[in-house]
């Protein structure tokens, strides 16, 4: 099966958050000719391969891709190779990885199979909510590590910040703007964006560094004559393995004085230990690596409890832009990188 041509066919299936059910029927297609007993499950499928004592590993991907948008200069969807270059939607985030991941997969068990299990797993609306691998997480047997295809140019991200999103409330008392009086509400609520300045995080993660702190939205007033009398804005913070959600609610709320609530905070920081055998797979597999932590938002954060590392082809920078490409030598390195990584995984476990 040809990587290049099988990306092809994904990308130019759409398949945004949601919209998966095409590419999904695609890919299962895909894994009844290599010779795979594909099991859906909605808009997941998943397969598993080789039946030895060994351990199981589990390699995901997902199959969704944020819309297409605006300014392309190519067809977003026609998978246009061009200058050593494959174009399209979802080629770079994540369906290259995807590719990769089920040809790397195939390579390792067409001959001379290692001793243990695969799991490959393709699942929908990652770029939305998760809920696609957190169902699927919940059916199959627990994993002894994992492996999240993410575009990091083949380097592997062995800690990934979470997600605490939190709104803050100032409440003030209205007025006519002419006469002046009242509580302004926008003002104590851009009082409390310049507290937040002084926001410090004493300890820093070795890969993630510390927690980052982004005032992302702000909402007040409702005419240009009304003195506001209610502001809200939305602080986004990318946690690192080191504080507890509740901790940095605990320290923005001495800083502020408007209300402060936690819109979300299901989106955890996680970490592996560097030290162990799926992070030295994944460093065997591409010499010269180095670990690191990676700032961006992943399926990871459903695998609590699974040493996991993100890794993949492609480059992260280039995901949801225009003219979003992959390279055609990244997606033949990343099938060699990945079946080198199960072979090193399951030498390493066979060792131990």
């Amino acid at each position: 099966m040809n990587a290049v041509e099988l990306l092809r066919d994904l990308v130019r299936i759409p398949s945004e958050s949601g919209k998966e059910d095409a590419v999904v029927a695609r890919l299962e297609a895909a894994f009844k000719d290599l010779g795979w007993k594909a099991v859906r499950s909605g808009r997941n499928l998943h397969a598993f391969l080789g039946d030895g004592p060994g351990p199981l590993l589990l390699l995901n991907s997902h199959t969704d891709t944020v819309p297409v948008g605006a300014n392309w200069t190519r067809g977003a969807l026609e998978a246009e190779v061009s200058g050593g270059r494959i174009y399209g939607r979802g080629t770079n985030d994540a369906k290259g990885c995807l590719t990769a991941m089920i040809l790397g997969a195939a390579a390792a068990f067409g001959k001379d199979a290692p001793r243990g299990r695969v799991c490959v797993a393709a699942t929908c609306e990652e770029e939305i909510n998760g809920k696609g691998l957190e169902s699927l997480i919940a059916e199959l047997p627990k994993p002894d590590a994992a492996v999240i295809g993410e575009p990091t140019g083949l380097q592997p991200a062995v800690a990934q910040k979470g997600l605490l999103l939190l709104e803050i409330t100032a409440h003030g008392r209205s007025a006519h703007a002419a006469w002046g009086g009242g509580v302004n509400a926008v003002e104590l609520s851009a009082k409390d964006v310049l507290a937040l300045a002084g926001l410090k995080f004493e300890t820093s993660h070795p890969t993630l560094g510390s927690p980052s702190v982004c005032v992302a939205q702000i909402n007040g007033g409702t005419r240009h004559n009304v003195v506001p009398d209610r502001c809200v804005f939305v602080v986004d913070i990318r946690t690192t393995p080191d504080y507890a959600p509740e901790e940095i609610v605990e320290k923005v709320k001495a800083l502020v004085k408007g209300e402060v609530s936690v819109r979300s905070k299901r989106l955890g920081a996680v970490a592996t230990d560097p030290g162990h055998p799926i992070v030295r797979a994944a460093l065997a597999a591409n010499p010269g690596a180095a670990p690191y932590g990676s700032p961006t938002l992943s399926d990871w954060v459903f695998l609590k409890g699974v040493p996991t590392v993100k890794v993949g082809p492609g480059d992260s920078k280039r995901s949801h832009t225009p003219d979003e490409y992959l390279e055609t030598a990244e997606l033949e390195a990343g099938v060699g990188f990945y079946e080198r990584l199960i072979r090193s995984y399951f030498a390493g476990a066979a060792r131990a």
